[in-house]
C-alpha cells in the first residue's frame, strides 16, 4: 500500500498550472517515466512544463486540435472568476475567437527541442460541441442522428464515446483520450506507462488533471496508476 499526493483544485482554470507540474515533476521522477503527452491549446503548458522540467531527459508529445483551430471567446466558462476574467479580456480586446491549436511557429520551436507535436483531426469537421459557428451547427445537424451532439472530435479519433469520463473532470477525459489517439497513431507504444496531461480549455487553458497510466488503443484497456490531480468543480 503506498500513500500519495494528489490535488484537488476548487475550479478549473489555468492558474492551477504551476502547482500540478510540479508534482507531476515529482512523481515522474520517482518512477522512472519518460514517456510524456501533453495536451494543449496554445502551447502555454508545454512551455511551463520545459521550464519546470529543464535538463530532464523526456520524450515529450504534444497533441493538440486540428491545425488553425479557433474557439469563440463567448463559449467561455462565466461560473469561475479566474475563466470570467479571460474572457472579460479577449472582450475588451475585441477578440472574438482564442487559439485552439498549437502555431506554426510554436511547432517549429517544439521541434527543434526534441518534442514531437501531433495535431488531432476533425475527420467529421464537427468542431467542439460547445460554442459551435455556423457552418459547424449545419454539418452537426446533418449528422444528428448517428452522432450525439455532445461527442468531440477526440471521441471520434480515439474510436470510442469518452464522455463518461467527464465524472471526473473535462482534464481526464483528454487525458485518457490524447493516450489512445497517442497509440492508434503509432505515436506512443502500446502497454506504455506514460504521463498524461490535460486541462480545461474553456476555463481558460492551462492545465488541472493529470494521470499516470498504461496507454492503449482501446480507452477500455487503459490502466489508470495515479491521479496526481484534478478540479473538483466540472
Amino acid at each position: 500500500m503506498e500513500v500519495k499526493e494528489i490535488f484537488y483544485f476548487d475550479e478549473p482554470g489555468p492558474s492551477n498550472t504551476d502547482k500540478l507540474l510540479e508534482l507531476a515533476k515529482k512523481r515522474i521522477e520517482a518512477l522512472g517515466i519518460h514517456q510524456v503527452i501533453i495536451a494543449s491549446q496554445a502551447g502555454f503548458t508545454v512551455k511551463r512544463f520545459l521550464e519546470i522540467t529543464k535538463n530532464a531527459k523526456l520524450d515529450i508529445l504534444v497533441v493538440t486540435n486540428v491545425k488553425g483551430g479557433k474557439i469563440p471567446v463567448s463559449s467561455l466558462y462565466n461560473n469561475y472568476e479566474e475563466s470570467k476574467r479571460i474572457k472579460e479580456d479577449y472582450q475588451r480586446k475585441g477578440e472574438t475567437h482564442f487559439q485552439a491549436s498549437i502555431s506554426d511557429e510554436d511547432r517549429r520551436d517544439f521541434e527543434k527541442k526534441g518534442l514531437r507535436v501531433f495535431y488531432s483531426p476533425d475527420i467529421l469537421n464537427i468542431g467542439e460541441p460547445r460554442g459551435l459557428d455556423d457552418d459547424k451547427k449545419l454539418i452537426r445537424s446533418k449528422l444528428s442522428p448517428f452522432i450525439p451532439s455532445y461527442l468531440r472530435p477526440l471521441d471520434i479519433e480515439a474510436g470510442m464515446d469518452l464522455s463518461l469520463l467527464n465524472i471526473i473532470s473535462m482534464g481526464f477525459r483528454v487525458c485518457v483520450g490524447i493516450a489512445v489517439v497517442s497509440v492508434r497513431n503509432g505515436l506512443v507504444s502500446e502497454g506504455k506507462t506514460v504521463l498524461s496531461i490535460a486541462g480545461t480549455g474553456f476555463a481558460g487553458g492551462g492545465t488541472d488533471t493529470a494521470v499516470i497510466l498504461q496507454a492503449h488503443s482501446n480507452a477500455k484497456a487503459c490502466l489508470v496508476k495515479e491521479i496526481l490531480g484534478f478540479p473538483k468543480l466540472k
